[in-house]
């Protein structure tokens, strides 16, 4: 079959589980998974054959409510290509606006950390954006560092990336060591895990959730990353969308100054905190 067919007949398909952007979205990345080319790619390649009875195998594990990065075995994030698999988390779009913050920043050399580095997309996008970075990844997960060294090769910066299998801030010394923090924390509360759909739940847990509230990683983020960074440093993380208030809470009764970032959907989802005032813009 053409492209083209093959295109229409996903989209067509998809909605059987997804909604007509997302649909669209999902058809695109499959046939550039086939092309291996970018998805933004697929329509210079219309009138080109692909085997159908792939097509279709991939289209049948998507309808039965496998996310389809795991089908793929890879997902898209700021424009490129990472491996991932079951028990590491999925990059998302959302997740961009992360990255935004940062390159926004006045960081442009340094060494910065990430806590829960998992496939390691923030990271290596953060790396190749910014050439005169290096940074540590630490993650719990052996399969999610296995993976994201994975990537680091991929991408060609794992001369810049150290990777460190641990329990958050636990693995270094307190003492100004960074220029940055940055996080994509698990904040879903036990009782917003419950209601999930299930296909979010084939999603590793320990990436997602964080106890009772939610804000249990947030807590200790902005309790203790000041004791790591550099006094001009900055430090960046993602939030939930109804968590602004309460996140904004705790960032003046640490003493932190802050901005935040809406995402696509106008929610506030990420945080920018600071000690130094000079460091606003």
């Amino acid at each position: 079959m053409k492209i083209k067919e093959a295109f229409e007949l996903l989209k067509s398909e998809l909605l059987k589980v997804e909604d007509s952007y997302f649909a669209k979205k999902e058809a695109l990345l499959i046939l550039a998974h086939f092309l291996n080319t970018s998805p933004l790619n697929i329509y210079l390649y219309f009138d080109k054959d692909i085997a159908e009875k792939e097509v279709l195998q991939i289209l049948k594990k998507r309808l039965a409510g496998y996310p389809l990065a795991y089908v793929l075995k890879e997902a898209w994030f700021w424009g490129r290509k990472f491996f991932v698999e079951e028990g590491v988390l999925i990059p998302r779009q959302d997740t961009e606006i992360l990255v935004e913050a940062f390159l926004g920043s006045k960081i442009q050399k340094g060494v910065f950390l990430e806590l829960g580095v998992g496939s390691g997309a923030i990271a290596i996008t953060l790396l190749l954006e910014k050439p005169d970075l290096s940074a540590f990844g630490v993650d719990i997960s052996s399969d999610a560092l296995r993976i994201c060294q994975k990537n680091s090769g991929y991408h060609g910066v794992n001369n810049k990336l150290f990777l460190l299998k641990a329990d958050w801030l636990g693995a270094f010394r307190r003492a100004p060591l960074f220029s940055a923090i940055i996080s994509n924390p698990p904040y879903i509360s036990q009782a917003e895990w419950n209601g999930l759909a299930e296909e979010v739940k084939k999603e590793p847990y320990q990436a997602l959730v964080a106890g009772e509230t939610g804000l249990e990683y947030h807590e200790k983020l902005v309790k203790e990353a000041s004791q790591f960074l550099k006094p001009e440093g900055f430090l960046f993380f993602e939030i939930g969308y109804n968590q602004k208030h309460q996140v904004e809470k705790l960032l003046k009764e640490f003493g932190w100054s802050y901005q935040f970032y809406k995402d696509l959907s106008g929610y506030y989802r990420v945080v920018k905190a600071w000690r130094d005032e000079d460091l606003r813009n």
